[in-house]
């Protein structure tokens, strides 16, 4: 299909209630772009009535971190009218499930767009992360103002049939009464966002439990708890926003025990560690990755005893040998009766599937992870202890019927490697829910 007489339409991006996003080729200047149409016309005229708002608001507006929009019109589809809009192609995944380098300067972005919408008179009203895009090339994009004001008053909220605009996750406290979106609603959406995206946990910076909020640049505490207050007036503007989560952060200082503090930058016992560096959470895993690797080159068995044979051997009889053996001896009539042969087989993938993602998910365990990430790490490391339980009660990797065969170095550093691997992770899952240590920022007062 061709629209406008320009646009070839390949391929559709995404759908939404009232609405589709399809790839383009615009063939005038041989570019990629994305049309939006607005289906079900005739049945929500509304509908129509947004798609032209955010036509023109988009329109209005120049900035890098705000769609762009190249062109506008209605084309004739069924006999119905079809309005369309033509956007700029952008690559890249929403912030549900992509991953910038920093959810802070992301923040700053966000708030640099949002100061650029009010100043022009505009709240956008649905700011959430489905509705930020995060591109290969760098950029952090705002998205859908499909429900966006760009009155004067400002003040409506809700539609005649008294369904409230926006996303109720994100709303800010005064939507949800009826009074009118302003720019401080825009802000309390961000805020909600940032907190969500630093900590994992979706709500006020000040209902944020102790370990959630070690997870927030300490400088940047007081900013979201603002953003994120019950009343409007005391929300900041998206301007100071941006600002604020660009500024440096104060070395902070360590309460100590009893009141005293540790000066940034001291050694020994009264250093300030940061223990959510890179460093520091793949110090552990990377040890146990190498004592696994150590472990797979030693002799797993022995022959008649462990007084047989050195200590080193090749992978074939080393504990990766061991390990490997079933899935070269398998064969396709042991599936058919799923043999001990077969089970073997099959547990040992998924052992190292559970070790690794053990190993995987201890690394990125960090102070205010969600629930689910928590119990995924439980989970795969319940995995490779039942695959590694069957096997040595049922199928044991050392094991030949013809040759009277023990357990030896390699094997026993693997199960001592598995149980330090799965300790380290409960030890940090165990450390993160507790209460953070307090930090002060140079230059603000004790609590008592």
């Amino acid at each position: 299909m061709t629209v406008g007489g320009r646009y070839q339409v390949q391929r559709v991006l995404g759908r939404g209630g009232f609405g589709e996003v399809w790839e383009a080729l615009d063939h005038n200047l041989n570019r990629r772009v994305a049309i939006k149409f607005i289906t079900g016309v005739a049945q929500y005229p509304e509908a129509a009535r947004r798609f032209a708002r955010e036509a023109r608001i988009l329109a209005s507006l120049n900035h890098g971190s705000i769609v762009t929009v190249h062109d506008a019109g209605t084309i004739d589809h069924g006999g119905l009218p079809l309005p369309y809009l033509v956007m700029e192609m952008l690559h890249g995944g929403t912030w549900e499930t992509a991953w910038p380098d920093s959810a802070v300067e992301t923040g700053a972005r966000l708030a640099d767009a949002l100061a650029h919408v009010h100043a022009a008179n505009v709240v956008h009203r649905d700011v959430k992360p489905a509705n930020i895009m995060i591109c290969t090339d760098g950029r952090t994009v705002l998205m859908d103002f499909g429900i966006a004001r760009d009155d004067n008053s400002l003040t409506r909220t809700v539609t005649t049939t008294g369904k409230a605009f926006g996303t109720p996750a994100y709303m800010a406290p005064e939507q949800f009464g009826g009074a009118g979106a302003t720019p401080a609603s825009d802000v309390y959406a961000l805020g909600l966002v940032l907190v969500e995206k630093l900590t994992g946990q979706r709500g006020p910076a000040a209902q944020l439990t102790g370990a959630a909020r070690a997870a927030v640049p300490g400088h940047l505490v007081p900013l979201l708890t603002r953003m994120t207050s019950h009343l409007p007036q005391d929300r900041p503007s998206a301007a100071e926003c941006a600002r604020q989560l660009r500024a440096p952060a104060a070395k902070p200082t360590l309460v100590l025990p009893g009141g005293g503090a540790a000066a940034p930058g001291l050694s020994g016992a009264g250093a300030v560690v940061r223990s959510g560096s890179l460093r520091a959470r793949l110090a552990a895993p990377g040890a146990l990755l190498a004592l696994f690797l150590v472990s797979g080159f030693i002799r797993a068995y022995s022959y008649g005893g462990p007084h047989n044979g050195s200590l080193w051997s090749g992978p074939v009889r080393g504990t990766i040998g061991a390990f490997a053996g079933p899935l070269f001896r398998v064969r396709g009539q042991d599936f058919s009766t799923w043999d001990a042969q077969a089970w073997a087989a099959v547990t040992t993938p998924l052992v190292i599937l559970g070790l690794g993602a053990t190993l995987a998910l201890t690394a990125g365990l960090v102070p205010g992870a969600g629930t689910l990430p928590r119990l995924g790490g439980y989970a795969a490391a319940a995995l490779a202890v039942a695959g590694l339980s069957w096997q040595a009660a049922n199928y044991p990797p050392w094991y030949d019927p013809h040759v009277p065969m023990e357990p030896s170095t390699g094997m026993w550093l693997f199960y001592l490697a598995t149980a330090l691997t799965i300790g380290e992770y409960i030890r940090r899952d165990v450390r993160n829910q507790r209460p953070a240590a307090q930090v002060r920022l140079p230059g603000t007062p004790a609590s008592r």
